[in-house]
């Protein structure tokens, strides 16, 4: 596989994400003592990421997508140095906000790239690659930014976190790949278009995505799900550092660390197992159909008690279940055709953002009248429902020989 070496320097700088993440939620939370600062401060980012998805996706159709990986990097170094001297809750979320921005253009732009840096032939094994790299990340990330912060201060956290994205820039910039932009002809005629112009000619990629995935009809129904999953999800991410509140509130951030790095350990051991089964590759819609409910499932088990062996054994499985669906709905998203694949993951980016947006938005409301666990289950219960729905939905699509997008499911099988 070509150009491997950067997957590693991307889950090295995913690693450092993930440490100021527990950071970041702690101070929020250690200052205010507030679920409602800590949701604004996870949805802040979130709602910077819609912001910007739907552009994000357009941009990186028409310009060079190795570029915009190299400048955001840069951006979001600086973005996390200014946190240091100024720690304030109010520059938290502004610092969030931007950073979601920023993030979207690297992500939508990198997600899109993926089969022209590592080759098109490896994108199953890319992906479970890039997944369980990302959860090692996440298993040293979450565990290290507690136990970090603990010895040594959030400032060293946020200097480690801002040097990996330097990292970053630099090793894109030396790496070699056919990166040309899907339109590159046409995108220095685009620049000297007036604004209005330009609005239009988004109105009509927009349009145009709408118009690829009705013809791609079990996509749209991965694209729902998608939507209510990431909903779903705002209830555990809130529900996380307050869990971990509730096991010891002096030891905040490192039972928050704990929980999200055993959850990543069953990430990994799912990544392991992926690429060995061919099955997986050929159905990539129905795994992601099946593997949902058991994950919200498992978030579910998570919160139903505070007794912590049972607490963390949940993360493992549900961690097993997470990778799954993720690594199969990114593959499904990178088989579309290149002309469009940046707005696919442009509105992917969107949906993930919207869905988060709303969960941050509810759950601390939800839990002004309900526990902690009940919140939790009527989130992901409602993803668990739609996913059953989706599920029938999807057979129908399959019996009357509906397309799933770049590849039909099922080939081979």
């Amino acid at each position: 596989m070509k150009n491997k070496g950067y997957l590693y320097v991307k889950a090295m700088s995913d690693l450092g994400s993930r440490m100021d993440m527990i950071v970041l939620g702690t101070l929020i939370y250690a200052a205010t003592k507030s679920a409602a600062w800590l949701a604004a401060s996870l949805a802040a980012g979130v709602i910077g990421g819609l912001l910007s998805g739907m552009i994000s996706g357009v941009v990186a159709d028409r310009f060079d997508r190795k570029k915009i990986m190299i400048v955001t990097d840069w951006l979001r170094f600086g973005l996390i140095l200014l946190l240091i001297p100024f720690p304030q809750p109010e520059m938290i979320l502004l610092v969030r906000f931007v950073m979601g921005i920023v993030g979207s253009f690297f992500e939508v732009s990198y997600n899109a790239e993926i089969p022209n840096i590592y080759g098109k032939d490896n994108l199953v094994a890319t992906n479970a690659m890039s997944s369980r790299l990302g959860a090692i990340s996440m298993v040293f990330g979450f565990l290290g930014g507690g136990l970090v912060q603990q010895a040594l201060g959030y400032e060293s956290v946020l200097l480690m976190d801002s040097a990996t994205f330097v990292i970053s820039a630099i090793f894109l910039l030396r790496m070699k790949w056919n990166h040309t932009s899907a339109r590159e002809s046409g995108a220095q005629t685009r620049m000297n278009r007036s604004v209005l112009q330009s609005l239009k000619s988004q109105w009509e990629d927009i349009k145009e995505v709408k118009g690829y995935l009705s013809t791609k009809t079990i996509l749209l129904i991965v694209f729902m799900l998608y939507l209510l999953d990431t909903f779903g999800a705002g209830s555990h991410n809130l529900g996380a550092p307050l869990l971990a509140a509730e096991l010891d509130e002096d030891r905040q951030a490192l039972y928050y660390g704990l929980i999200w790095s055993v959850w990543g350990a069953g990430n990994v051991l799912t990544t392991l197992l992926l690429p060995k089964i061919k099955w997986f590759g050929r159905n990539l819609g129905l795994v992601y159909l099946l593997s949902t409910p058991f994950m919200s499932l498992g978030f579910i088990a998570i919160f139903a008690t505070v007794q912590l062996p049972w607490i963390l054994t949940a993360a493992f499985v549900t961690g097993l279940f997470d990778a799954i669906a993720m690594t199969a709905v990114m593959v499904l998203f990178q088989q579309t055709e290149n002309h469009i694949r940046g707005r696919i993951f442009g509105v992917s980016t969107v949906l993930n953002r919207f869905g988060f947006g709303i969960g941050f938005i509810v759950a601390p409301l939800a839990l002004e009248r309900l526990s902690l666990f009940q919140m939790v289950l009527v989130f992901h219960g409602i993803v668990i429902v739609s996913a059953l729905v989706a599920l029938v939905f999807y057979k129908m699509a399959k019996s009357r020989g509906l397309s799933v997008g770049a590849a039909q499911e099922g080939a081979g099988v």
